[in-house]
């Protein structure tokens, strides 16, 4: 199987509340003092692992925003709480390897912003409007290098919605994703 892909061969994109695109994260020294303590990584998966079921539900509802609700909010909760158990079981740490490799002490080390400009594809950009990990301005300034460098590129914001766009508003986000690539399929 081939890992790589032709570029040419793609006719148009979705980009689902992407990562990447900020210079850093919200309280950002904190993080980082935070990754850099001992035993500190490991706190989470110990404190959530006893939680039960219900209890993780609620915790994950806390998340939701403006009402809304994943199509299937036990279903999520179980494959949060087998992710919880296997960092658990293995000794990981909460946070993935890729994530705790970007976090500097004072910005990100790792962004996508300097290759927006190589997309050559029309372009659907989703974000829900009350995310808090994705914030609008840098959604916008995202969107701004993709059109700066002539390519199309669209935004749409999803009301009542968060970061997990596709499981809070899934027929609001196939409803886009699908006019958009009616618009854009040659």
């Amino acid at each position: 199987m081939n890992d790589t892909i032709d570029a040419k061969k793609i006719s148009n994109g979705v980009e689902n509340v992407p990562s990447g695109l900020s210079e850093t994260v919200d309280s950002q020294f904190i993080v980082w003092l935070y990754i850099k303590i001992p035993g500190m990584l490991r706190m989470l998966n110990r404190k959530y692992i006893k939680k039960d079921h219900a209890a993780m539900r609620k915790l994950l509802e806390s998340i939701y925003v403006g009402g809304s609700k994943p199509t299937d909010p036990d279903r999520l909760t179980s494959i949060l709480e087998d992710e919880i158990k296997g960092k658990y079981h293995y000794g990981e740490n909460d946070m993935d390897d890729w994530q705790l490799s970007c976090i500097g002490p004072f910005r990100l080390k790792w962004t996508l912003l300097d290759r927006l400009p190589l997309i050559k594809c029309p372009t659907l950009w989703l974000r829900g409007a009350d995310s808090v990990l994705v914030k609008q301005f840098e959604i916008d300034k995202a969107v701004k290098r993709v059109t700066d460098s002539g390519t199309k590129a669209e935004l749409e914001v999803i009301p009542n919605a968060g970061h997990i766009l596709p499981l809070e508003r899934p027929e609001q986000v196939n409803s886009a994703v699908k006019a958009f690539l009616d618009k854009t399929h040659q």
